[in-house]
């Protein structure tokens, strides 16, 4: 019941948020845009890790105990309902995005995600964004359910994560936009694995430099602090509160008026924070290092193709080896 007040009070706190915007005071102009992408990935527990991997979604995910389950052909649809008009304050924009994760082979892992989004700019091109995100019963896999003095036993992990961002971008000059981004989110697992429930904060600073006229360059860093459910860890000895350090580099290239790619390099390293020697991650940290290239080509006003591939490599302190995973895709949009 705490739980459930608890959220509850947060999504009131949005809604109020958005409250304060002042509504379009002529006709919004709409628009429909629907995405469909095919991948081709090489390790199906990590996929959703290594895709949200970037600073425009959430690098922080759930820990994953157990990849290296199998390749798979994963399908995306991606449907975005998008509004704009203007206010007292200046133009403001807000969509509706639903979107999910189709296993060819491996259904358990299948899950959606929903995410609301507003934008106010003001006269002095100042941009307040609030988005609120939520990606329901995402499955991690099979996990051991660990009781001190009782015998483990394997469950299926699941997680609901909830996060609430703010971001405010202002220019400095006509070349380059700084932004300051904010976070606060919940992930709360199933039983038995509800000792891992956590609430995180996020807190980094994002430059935007337009190199020339058809390049442009985005970094930028995430410092985030995740506290789990201290109490009910001290009977399971598995805390996972974490303190994660995230960069990331992308520069996007406009080769011709209808052909652009994007290149992103990120990293990212988590420490965790236990102070029990008992607890399993007692002293352990993970480095995360990704790639992708990506490119884009505009056949008109209202269709577009994009490929992609992605690289992953990850490495606990205390594993022998490192982990990787390979995504490739491709994909069709359309706007109307």
């Amino acid at each position: 019941m705490i739980k459930k007040t608890r959220l509850s009070i947060a999504s009131y706190c949005y809604v109020a948020l958005l409250g304060v915007i002042n509504v379009p005071n002529s006709e919004a102009d709409w628009t429909k845009t629907f995405d469909n992408s095919t991948y081709y990935t090489s390790d199906v527990a990590l996929f959703s890790v290594t895709r949200r991997l970037s600073l425009k979604n959430d690098p922080t995910q759930p820990v994953v105990d157990r990849p290296k389950q199998g390749g798979d052909f994963v399908y995306e649809p991606d449907a975005k309902l998008k509004w704009s008009g203007n206010n007292n304050w200046g133009k403001v924009t807000g969509s509706v995005k639903a979107s999910g994760y189709i296993f060819a082979n491996q259904a358990a892992y299948n899950h959606a995600m929903i995410e609301t989004h507003l934008t106010q700019t003001f006269s002095t091109d100042t941009h307040i964004n609030i988005r609120y995100n939520l990606i329901p019963n995402l499955y991690i896999g099979q996990n051991s359910f660990r009781v001190p003095d009782v015998q483990s036993y394997d469950q299926s992990e699941i997680v609901t994560s909830h996060y609430w961002s703010m971001q405010v971008d202002q220019p400095f000059t006509d070349k380059i936009t700084g932004t300051v981004y904010s976070r606060y989110g919940l992930r709360n697992y199933n039983a038995p694995f509800q000792y891992r429930d956590t609430k995180f904060w996020t807190l980094g600073p994002r430059f935007k430099w337009f190199l020339t006229p058809k390049a442009e360059m985005l970094v930028g860093y995430h410092y985030e602090v995740g506290n789990a459910n201290s109490q009910q860890n001290l009977y399971a000895r598995d805390n996972i509160s974490y303190v994660s350090n995230y960069a990331s580099t992308e520069l996007t290239v406009h080769w011709l008026t209808d052909f652009s790619s994007t290149f992103i390099l990120d990293y990212e390293k988590n420490n965790y924070t236990t102070n029990k020697s008992s607890d399993m991650q007692y002293g352990t940290s993970e480095s995360v290092y990704q790639g992708e290239a990506s490119f884009l080509y505009q056949l008109n006003q209202l269709l577009s193709f994009k490929l992609g591939w992605q690289y992953g490599n990850r490495k606990l302190t205390t594993d022998s080896q490192s982990i990787s995973i390979n995504n490739v895709w491709l994909g069709l949009q359309s706007a109307f």
